[in-house]
């Protein structure tokens, strides 16, 4: 039996971060993964030479803490400029205030959108569908942002409570779209909610922590099966078992709850929690291709990925001399499940990488399709009254639950960093 001070499920970011701060604080402490490597969600893998994230990994740095552990390892600086593929034509992102680019048709029918916006009090906005209307009109909401949604949260979003958007989505005024909406007129400040996002040079995403998890332990293989609170034992699927005295977990929380409890109102909450799951289309090209920018979000029904990115322009180093790739998301949930098997996820983002223009199938090398079961917490309406009754249940049980999963809320690798590395504050 392995024996530990402090025992820490999941070797991702918040997992890392965790067991930073633990050797910090002198307390011996294990990381225990389920996976043959570290990185959880910002891990990546390598299909002949080609290196792919686990979809799109981006740092802002904001935390000081962030800054001085990311930031000492070679990086680039990137822009936070992206673009849109819809209905045909290419946007720069966000759409709202960079309407030049449209149709003047459709750029017409957008500006009555907004002229026509109701005006309700924030307290009376009941869901997310509500929310995107009194922002930008019912015109405008339909074309874009609810289209988008079923594609990236797979929910409809009249389900969707708007807790977690004010500071992702961004709310021009009239001016800024009539402003974004003349081609000769300036071309409009970037409002996307960074200006600057780093990447390692060498080593994909979660080479920013490559450093610190040197000096710690890191159990692989290692899947949790029970958890013994009563008697602080953690029961893995390899046969081996670990006596803790205090214990981390970044495991998913509806996960944990079904684990350490047996209160029908919690293991209820806990079923009633639900995330999106995701496909990644993984393409290597036998080409570089000069991508305009980090990534692109797509609008059209008929193209499984809502957004696609370019582990290439990230980094030469992802893909070998002369090559660049592209990698699309694709989300499902229990509401939106997927609808086509791997092999025809395939065929149609082919497909639409020719109808968008953005390669052929002769410039492809190698095309890889895998799945990630935990992608995005998805905001229900009362998301967050199921979430408390499993938090105060983990609580019961003294374990503290940190992470994007962990925590089950909207978070960044950032803040998933953080979300670890404060949590040995609780200790």
């Amino acid at each position: 039996m392995i024996e530990t001070n402090l025992a820490i499920i999941g070797a991702g970011f918040a997992g890392i971060a965790a067991g930073y701060a633990a050797r910090e604080k002198n307390i011996d402490a294990v990381i225990f993964e389920s996976d043959k490597t570290w990185g959880g969600l910002c891990g990546n893998f390598t299909v002949e030479n080609f290196r792919f994230d686990k979809a799109v990994h981006l740092s802002f740095n904001e935390p000081d803490l962030v800054k001085k552990i990311f930031l000492s390892l070679p990086h680039y600086e990137h822009s936070s400029e992206s673009n849109n593929f819809a209905d045909g034509f290419w946007v720069r992102h966000p759409v709202q205030n960079n309407l030049r680019q449209l149709p003047v048709e459709e750029r017409i029918k957008v500006i009555h959108s907004f002229i026509d916006r109701e005006e309700i009090p924030a307290e009376k906005i009941e869901d997310y569908q509500k929310w995107l209307e009194i922002q930008y009109g019912k015109y405008f909401t339909e074309k874009y942002p609810a289209r988008y949604t079923r594609k990236y949260w797979a929910a409809e979003p009249k389900n969707l409570n708007c807790n977690w958007c004010g500071g992702r989505m961004y709310q021009p005024s009239l001016d800024e779209v009539l402003f974004g909406a003349f081609p000769d007129s300036p071309k409009p400040e970037n409002v996307y909610y960074t200006k600057v996002m780093n990447y390692p040079k060498t080593g994909g995403y979660k080479n920013f922590v490559s450093e610190i998890v040197k000096n710690l332990d890191i159990r692989c293989n290692f899947e949790v099966t029970a958890i013994d609170t009563a008697e602080k034992i953690l029961t893995f699927a390899n046969g081996e078992t670990c006596r803790y005295k205090k214990l981390i977990s970044t495991m998913p929380l509806p996960n944990l709850a079904k684990m350490i409890s047996k209160n029908a109102e919690v293991l209820d909450a806990a079923e009633k929690l639900q995330s999106t799951s995701m496909a990644l289309i993984s393409v290597g090209y036998n080409k570089n291709f000069n991508f305009p920018t980090n990534w692109f979000y797509v609008y059209d029904e008929d193209i499984p990925a809502a957004r696609v990115h370019s582990p290439s322009h990230k980094s030469p180093d992802n893909v070998p001399q002369n090559c660049s790739s592209l990698q699309f998301e694709i989300y499902y949930s229990q509401e939106m499940p997927l609808k086509f098997s791997d092999s025809e996820l395939i065929e149609k983002t082919l497909s639409s990488m020719e109808k968008m223009g953005v390669a052929t199938r002769a410039d492809v090398q190698v095309v890889d399709c895998r799945h990630v079961k935990y992608a995005n917490i998805i905001f229900y309406k009362g998301m967050e009254n199921l979430r408390e009754i499993v938090r105060r249940e983990v609580a019961k049980h003294e374990i503290i639950s940190c992470g994007r999963f962990g925590e089950w809320d909207y978070l960044w690798s950032d803040q998933s960093f953080m979300s670890g590395y404060n949590s040995l504050k609780e200790l």
